[in-house]
């Protein structure tokens, strides 16, 4: 980010837009107020829920930044990501491997998520070639979920800040764990452990990218790695 705002601040030309995508796994949320301040700089951010990004910023940054256009996107309905993947299979793939059934059933087990869908297309592409097959079949598809999740989760991983890294591995390695402990052990691991409430935002963040699980409320409440199973997405 030092060299984002160091460019901008060089920037001498037309007005121009800066994209920030996942903004709320932004560590330090100050940067968001410099780069407002910049002139002839239009600043979109993209984030998964408004309201716990807001949570997370000062007073002087939220009243400005309130008063942005908001746009809201919804997940993508099968039709649209049937025609999402067959963008894929007509650029990608030769001839017409699959059938639009095929690809309506990855689109539903995709549930409005463009990423799953092209993961199991992708899957399913490398299991038809490894079997020696010309056409993506039924079988093919559905042997390609579990491989496609697995392979989504790890990569999901590799994306998450460090803190939220050693998160995710503590609570692998307990199967099941309480916030408090989970707090504990997280603070045992790292030198400059976070506050608790941004940890809970971390945890957040973590269920929405479908890497965790909380079971319970309150009290009882403990996280768990959430299941990767075929049977999940169909």
């Amino acid at each position: 980010m030092d060299e984002l705002l160091h460019r901008v601040n060089e920037y001498d030309g037309p007005p121009y837009v800066v994209v920030l995508d996942e903004v709320d796994q932004l560590e330090d949320k100050e940067v968001l107020y410099d780069l407002y301040m910049v002139p002839n700089i239009s600043i979109v951010l993209i984030a998964n829920k408004e309201e716990e990004l807001f949570a997370q910023l000062e007073d002087r940054l939220t009243s400005r930044l309130h008063g942005g256009r908001r746009i809201y996107l919804e997940r993508y309905h099968i039709d649209q990501l049937v025609d999402i993947l067959e963008g894929r299979v007509q650029y990608a793939l030769e001839g017409t491997p699959i059938s639009n059934d095929q690809l309506e059933k990855i689109a539903d087990a995709a549930a409005g998520d463009a990423r799953r869908g092209l993961a199991i297309l992708r899957n399913a592409a490398h299991e038809a070639t490894h079997r020696g097959l010309s056409e993506i079949t039924g079988e093919v598809v559905e042997d390609a979920l579990p491989v496609a999740l697995e392979d989504l989760q790890r990569k999901t991983v590799e994306m998450l800040q460090e803190h939220q890294q050693i998160l995710f591995e503590i609570i692998e390695e307990a199967g099941d764990i309480s916030p408090n402990e989970l707090y504990q052990q997280y603070e045992n691991r790292v030198n400059n452990p976070r506050t608790d409430r941004t940890v809970r935002n971390y945890l957040k963040k973590m269920q929405h990218y479908n890497l965790i699980e909380a079971k319970g409320r309150k009290q009882n409440r403990t996280y768990i790695i959430k299941p990767k199973t075929s049977d999940e997405m169909l």
